[in-house]
């Protein structure tokens, strides 16, 4: 079931972080911080074996002089003089020197299919903007993610570039506030984040589609959506390790996020016992028809108590707002036994509702652009093919509803 998950952070050396260690841990690799007297290395090779690729991506206009720092190198050993070259340059003690981004891949995507999702997804969000994107897939367990760690300046013809650039107005002038122009960081800021939360369900959810798959992803907020559960926050490793070493010595670990986390989920398993209801108002957000096993996925998010959780996946499936749409039957085709199929009792009548317009649109014209000027319009684009032509001719028509089945930019 795909899930949204898009952590942001700031790998900076005021924590006592190095890039060069987060990229060799992320990179399952060895990596050697050669800037540093006593050459520190950082062997993260033994780790798990889930990575599964590895890619380092350079915006277009790139400078000779990185490409030949790189050149020849593999990909963990291009990232590693990447960020060997970042610490160089950035003397400060409390220097910021990557920007990670952690993403959850739609599960029901190929492996193969999910590495063409990011290279499409890095390309538009990140080098586009002058970074390098340094990212690797990881997938074990049924978890697949990807890590990007980006560059914060810009580079130059003679090395990395200031991280701050002047704030422009719309007659790109500078900005003043009294006599002083103002900046801003050239790696973005909140807003650019908000951007790419958008932009990166934008394009899995156009990945899922393309794939045939039903299930879609939202970057919006529960609040947002109407659904009526508290956001939890994910539990890193190290949280997780000092929580069990805590445990094993007979006592538990005062971590303030773990702390949050359980609450939340403790608020959350409240919610659903007293309204089984808002699993089908989260699980349609994401996918219109379902089965027992999205629903199972979903509530052991929260529950892991065997019992409890058997008692909310029956009282949710057996809710009159859940719609039972087929029975569990084998497949004539693949003569598999496929499950039940269900969806909710608000889609059917969204379903109708819109039904009910197209039955209006249907039998109504107005709106149309006149054939002349379509015809003059289409005569000034040589690029169209025959196909494209007829489409927009239809769309343009009279008809207040028309559609068009193809696949964009085919």
């Amino acid at each position: 079931m795909a899930i949204y998950h898009f952590h942001v952070q700031v790998i900076s050396r005021s924590e006592g972080r190095s890039s060069v260690a987060a990229a060799a841990y992320r990179h399952r690799t060895q990596m050697t911080v050669s800037n540093d007297l006593d050459h520190k290395k950082f062997n993260y090779a033994h780790k798990d074996g889930d990575l599964v690729h590895e890619e380092l991506a350079l915006p277009d206009q790139t400078p000779q002089w990185f490409r030949t720092l790189i050149d020849g190198r593999s990909v963990a050993g291009a990232s590693e003089a990447l960020w060997n070259a970042v610490e160089a340059h950035e003397t400060r003690t409390n220097a910021q020197l990557a920007r990670e981004i952690v993403l959850a891949l739609p599960s029901e995507l190929s492996r193969e299919e999910n590495i063409v999702l990011m290279r499409n997804f890095v390309a538009d969000a990140f080098t586009s903007r002058g970074m390098v994107a340094d990212w690797v897939y990881h997938d074990k367990e049924d978890n697949p993610h990807v890590h990007v760690m980006l560059t914060m300046a810009p580079l130059t013809e003679k090395g990395f570039g200031s991280k701050w650039e002047t704030l422009l107005d719309e007659k790109g002038e500078p900005v003043r506030k009294g006599s002083k122009i103002q900046y801003k960081a050239w790696a973005g800021d909140k807003a650019t984040l908000k951007e790419w939360r958008e932009l990166w369900a934008v394009h899995a959810n156009k990945s899922l589609g393309q794939s045939g798959h039903e299930a879609r992803i939202d970057h919006r907020s529960y609040e947002a959506q109407g659904i009526h559960l508290h956001p939890t926050t994910k539990i890193g490793v190290s949280a997780r390790n000092i929580a069990e070493e805590a445990k094993g010595q007979g006592h538990e670990a005062d971590l303030e996020r773990t702390a949050w986390h359980e609450e939340s989920r403790r608020e959350n398993i409240r919610r659903i016992t007293s309204r089984p209801e808002i699993v089908l108002d989260a699980v349609t957000r994401e996918k219109s028809v379902f089965d027992q096993r999205d629903i199972a996925k979903y509530i052991h998010r929260y529950v892991d108590d065997p019992d409890l959780f058997q008692d909310l996946l029956a009282r949710v499936l057996n809710s009159p707002e859940a719609v039972k749409l087929a029975v569990e039957a084998i497949n004539p085709d693949t003569e598999k036994l496929e499950p039940a199929k269900y969806t909710s009792r608000d889609l059917l009548r969204l379903e109708a509702e819109m039904g009910r317009f197209a039955d209006k649109m249907v039998s109504a014209s107005s709106h149309g652009v006149d054939p002349k000027i379509c015809s003059k319009v289409l005569s000034g684009v040589a690029q169209l093919s025959d196909e494209q032509r007829v489409a927009i001719e239809r769309i343009t028509a009279k008809e207040r509803i028309a559609s068009v089945v193809g696949r964009a930019g085919a």
